[in-house]
């Protein structure tokens, strides 16, 4: 795989939920280096319904604004104890396949609306659970991502080989307070194969799963120096999709 600019790497770098400082951290460190990224927005929070219009204009700009589903439900069995936050009704155990085709299609339905058209839009697993039901069945949620979407994120994993990725099990690394150097390290273990590495963020200097706002602005001028692609998680995919024999 041939990179734009001859770059050695491909990195992407994602946020999920649309948290508020998501706009008023993140964009504006990455728009400081001409950066654009992808966020994953739960298109029935009430944050995310707020501000619609910055999230519009940040589509606008060039920034990705994908679907993390519309209520961000979620599988309790990957809990040793299932947390406070998983009401009953958002566990996946439960859901038929009818449920989950409405779920993933409301929320495609309104960032065409109310974000904007994007026939590249890509999808994020919350909670990076790709099953319904009990015994767990992938079947049912594929169908309705796909109907939808032509790539989609999951969690764990090294960096992404584009000549084998499997573009609806795009792998991530979950920041959870991380530093600097286990950012840089994993975005440079991607250099070696020419790989692509994606990176899961949520709060960029908040409360929730943080990424410290000087560790935030520290990897993006990290990969600035290092002559990276960075872009949002569909233009990389588009670019594999359409260049890989």
């Amino acid at each position: 795989m041939r990179w734009p600019f001859q770059a050695p790497a491909a990195v992407s770098l994602t946020y999920d939920d649309g948290l508020p400082d998501n706009l008023d951290r993140a964009i504006p460190d990455l728009e400081d280096l001409g950066f654009r990224a992808t966020f994953y927005l739960t298109t029935g929070k009430r944050c995310v319904r707020r501000r619609r219009l910055d999230w519009r204009r940040a589509f606008e700009r060039g920034h990705e604004i994908g679907s993390h589903s519309a209520s961000h439900p979620c599988r309790a069995d990957a809990y040793a104890r299932p947390p406070r936050w998983l009401a009953r009704d958002l566990r996946l155990e439960g859901w038929p396949p009818d449920r989950i085709s409405r779920e993933v299609g409301e929320a495609a339905l309104w960032l065409k609306e109310e974000i904007g058209d994007d026939p590249w839009r890509t999808y994020a697993y919350p909670c990076c659970a790709t099953s319904i039901g009990s015994p767990p069945d992938e079947g049912p949620y594929d169908e309705a991502v796909r109907r939808h979407h032509f790539a989609a994120r999951v969690g764990g994993g090294g960096p992404n080989d584009p000549g084998s990725v499997d573009l609806l099990r795009v792998r991530s690394f979950p920041c959870v307070h991380p530093s600097f150097r286990e950012l840089a390290g994993y975005c440079d273990a991607a250099r070696p194969g020419g790989g692509w590495t994606v990176l899961m963020f949520h709060s960029i200097g908040g409360w929730r799963i943080r990424t410290r706002r000087s560790v935030h602005r520290e990897l993006l001028d990290h990969l600035a120096r290092g002559g990276f692609w960075v872009a949002p998680l569909r233009d990389v995919a588009r670019h594999i999709l359409e260049n890989r024999g």
